[in-house]
């Protein structure tokens, strides 16, 4: 009888740990990094009618209408804080990203449609 338990236990830890490995490999495929819902993030400050200028939005770019190289560039000049001190959060919303999520955030800002 003491066999069979032990027999039992062994199976039971057997099956709970193929099962936790299954679940992390499975957990390891889905990307935490999503371009798409980032570039979408943009419409917070930068709005869907980028182009429309105001008085209190002169300071925020349309960020709509360019290549996707320009975006990325872009990007890179604020993360390296290039452009003039102080003037802007956008080194601090993208510094941990690194090259490759700024050339995904890049083109998917890019490829978006917005009503100008």
């Amino acid at each position: 009888m003491k066999f069979s338990s032990l027999k039992l236990v062994a199976f039971l830890l057997t099956t709970v740990a193929g099962l936790s490995l299954a679940h992390a490999q499975d957990h390891a495929a889905t990307p935490l990094f999503d371009a798409t819902a980032l570039a979408h993030s943009c419409l917070n400050c930068h709005h869907a009618n980028g182009t429309q200028a105001s008085a209190e939005r002169m300071a925020i770019p349309n960020i709509f209408n360019h290549s996707a190289e320009t975006n990325y560039q872009l990007l890179v000049a604020f993360q390296q804080e290039t452009l003039p001190p102080n003037t802007t959060i956008m080194n601090r919303l993208i510094g941990a990203f690194n090259e490759d999520e700024l050339k995904a955030i890049a083109e998917a800002v890019a490829k978006m449609k917005v009503a100008q």
